[in-house]
């Protein structure tokens, strides 16, 4: 839905930058080939194995990096989406391995990593989902992260 929605947006004024269109592209094509159901619809069933949290962190790896390729000449400042799915990305990545590591190596049965995992996991998508509809700093992590630089505010 964000993809469609900026790309309306983009159509719209055709002028405009198209970095946040890309990013959605970016994002819609990652969770569409991650995705489970649309997994077993090719006869491959991705939660059938171990290594589920680990492709799933490998696909945020590589999305993460080409994120920061699409938006490499766009400041945080200019594009706030591109630190909200940097650090959404980022949670993710931690918690696929955790949950990977703790499945394959530690597996002692449920614990409370794997509420904070269910929790979190769903709490950064739906805050780079506002993040690509939005383009604004909601939670103030750009404020933040100009303060730990030690950089101005924009006026």
């Amino acid at each position: 839905m964000a993809f469609l929605y900026n790309m309306v947006k983009k159509s719209s004024f055709p002028g405009g930058d198209g970095t946040k269109m890309c990013i959605s592209f970016t994002m819609f094509i990652s969770y569409m080939a991650s995705d489970p159901l649309l997994n077993i619809t090719f006869g491959y069933d991705i939660l059938d194995t171990t290594l589920a949290y680990l492709i799933w962190a490998c696909s945020d790896i590589v999305i993460f990096f080409i994120v920061w390729l699409i938006s490499k000449s766009k400041s945080i400042s200019d594009e706030p989406v591109k630190l909200y799915i940097s650090i959404g990305l980022s949670v993710n990545i931690s918690l696929f391995l955790g949950m990977y590591f703790d499945i394959n190596y530690a597996y002692t049965g449920s614990w409370w990593f794997w509420d904070v995992y269910s929790i979190t996991v769903n709490l950064m998508d739906i805050m780079m989902l506002i993040a690509l509809f939005s383009n604004k700093d909601f939670l103030g992590l750009v404020k933040l992260y100009r303060r730990i630089r030690g950089q101005a505010e924009p006026t």
